[in-house]
């Protein structure tokens, strides 16, 4: 039976959560779901750009997993810890309060564990522990942890956000018992502990701190002893806790880096118990900015490196993954033939495959082939495959489109972006940095930068050269680092030297490369969105022939 595209075809959607179909029959592992159901590899930290397939990963872990639990942060009620006046009163003051949203996490890690291995319901809670009743008797430390859990009576048992916020009222209750505001003129709240003098500060600070680095620690601790010691202790019976969605506003900033560096301590910290692991999904951009805005005097990043799963793909990849898709969409809507992606996008666009075309318009992330693949069928209902032309003909809703997508992605970090990239348009693909002149800069900011608001890095730079403070090369070098760091542009610092993009190079690029003699090369992906001028045609497949004597 021949086939033809119809109106509506797509090989899959642009978010884990609405590509359940394609997700179940088309996943494609590149060896990361190995690593990660391996309990004994260190890596638990899945990082990687928005759509590299972070959620995909561990949507098919939780599939495959009979043992795995999924938490959701924004089910956790954590805009209770946020929210708390008490909270933020002693925040506001200095207390350090990262040993308590450590507990809070071991907490529910804890409780979620317990109820699966051990089926335990609400009309029972209690009976799992008899079978360690001579465990207790010789191991006072064991006895301690159960007697920790019991202080928690029913409470224990309830939803996850119920027992957030009944561990946080304890926390609250001890910290203004500790207090006597009406003493010291304030109210237990932020701008309360903002108003403290010094003095009073100290002596809060002081008072506060004893609470929170109190018995819980050690109770909480013993309790993770007991998991590793004698109930997680089978190597193939293993359990699973899978955290996504951590880059969503599950709670407020004020408070989101601190829960979110408190749960990468938390996931360390339960490396110790070998037949369980916790696995989380973070954007790469916020772990840098957790790690960032959680810095102190003893924080060592390197620490964490040996944690975490770095998503990368190859093109071969990419192939084999578009390959599954194509097949799928045809088998199921159409034929039963397999069908490849070659077979469907026949023909070279401007000397290359069609497939080099597409994939070099990418920043190699599934979600970015899955959309270019999509506008392209999208042009060829009636037809039973897509012309090279139609690759172009799509190819401006694309760029247009991932334009879009990585202004969404960064505009927590640089609200500037879309005035940054409007120094790249017209350009040639690739052009020297000394090209770009002191009046094209002034020019664009004086025509996109009045809205940018001066807490912007760019924003701020850029006022201040208006004011003379700062140089135009000062702005422009600024301008570039954060194009680069968004994979707008690659830099080639050298002419010996590769050209250097930021979602392929771990190496990162200092102000010292960016040099007048620098070669600044924006992103094919990014082409027709901002007007580039691209190379003239070169056949890349041609090989070429002898030469004539």
């Amino acid at each position: 039976m021949r086939y033809v595209f119809r109106r509506n075809s797509s090989v899959g959607a642009m978010d884990a959560e609405s590509d359940e179909r394609f997700l179940r029959d088309c996943f494609f592992d590149t060896g990361d779901l190995a690593a990660l159901l391996d309990c004994d590899d260190p890596k638990r930290i899945v990082v990687g750009r928005v759509g590299a397939g972070k959620s995909a990963l561990l949507a098919r872990l939780l599939a495959d997993q009979s043992n795995a639990i999924e938490i959701r942060a924004e089910a956790l009620s954590l805009s209770y810890v946020a929210n708390s006046d008490i909270i933020q009163f002693f925040e506001s003051a200095g207390v350090k309060l990262d040993l308590f949203y450590q507990l809070l996490w071991r907490h529910v890690f804890v409780v979620e564990l317990l109820c699966k291995r051990y089926r335990i319901s609400r009309e029972d809670p209690w009976s799992f522990l008899e079978q360690f009743r001579d465990l207790f008797a010789r191991d006072p430390a064991k006895k301690r942890a159960v007697e920790y859990l019991r202080q928690w009576n029913d409470h224990f048992w309830q939803d996850t956000e119920t027992r957030v916020k009944e561990f946080t009222s304890k926390l609250e209750k001890k910290l203004s018992g500790a207090v006597d505001a009406k003493a010291y003129g304030v109210s237990l709240n932020a701008s309360g502990g903002r108003t403290l003098t010094d003095e009073i500060k100290a002596e809060v600070t002081h008072k506060a701190q004893s609470i929170v680095n109190e018995n819980q620690v050690r109770e909480l601790g013993e309790i993770i002893t007991l998991l590793a010691d004698e109930i997680f202790i089978d190597p193939k019976n293993r359990f699973y806790l899978v955290i996504d969605r951590l880059d969503e506003s599950w709670v407020d900033d004020r408070i989101r880096y601190k829960l979110i560096r408190a749960l990468i301590e938390t996931v360390r910290a339960f490396q110790r118990v070998r037949a369980v692991k916790t696995v989380i999904a973070i954007r790469e951009d916020l772990l840098r900015t957790v790690f960032d805005a959680t810095r102190d005097a003893g924080f060592q990043e390197e620490k964490f490196y040996g944690l975490i799963l770095r998503l990368r793909w190859t093109k071969p990849q990419l192939k084999q993954l578009l390959d599954l898709r194509v097949e799928k969409l045809i088998r199921e809507q159409y034929t039963q033939k397999k069908v490849t992606f070659d077979e469907v996008f026949r023909g070279d666009v401007r000397g290359e495959s069609a497939l080099d075309y597409l994939l070099a318009r990418t920043l190699l992330r599934p979600r970015d082939a899955i959309a270019f693949v999509n506008e392209c069928i999208e042009l060829c209902e009636g037809k039973e495959y897509v012309p090279p032309s139609t690759v172009q003909d799509a190819e401006r809703k694309y760029s247009t489109g991932r334009f879009r997508s990585l202004r969404d992605e960064w505009s927590s970090h640089y609200a500037s972006l879309d005035a940054c990239t409007e120094l790249l348009r017209g350009r040639q693909s690739h052009f020297k940095y000394s090209e770009i002149t002191e009046e094209r800069l002034e020019e664009c900011i004086q025509e996109h930068w009045s809205e940018i608001p001066e807490n912007d890095p760019i924003g701020k730079i850029a006022h201040e050269y208006l004011n003379n403070e700062k140089t135009a090369n000062a702005c422009i070098i600024q301008i570039l680092k954060v194009l680069y760091t968004t994979s707008i542009i690659g830099i080639k610092p050298e002419a010996t030297e590769s050209v250097s993009w930021s979602h392929l190079d771990d190496r990162g690029i200092s102000d010292g490369h960016y040099k007048k003699s620098s070669s600044i090369n924006i992103h094919p992906m990014l082409w027709r969105a901002l007007d580039i001028l691209p190379p003239a045609r070169v056949d890349r497949r041609k090989k070429p022939g002898p030469k004539k004597s």
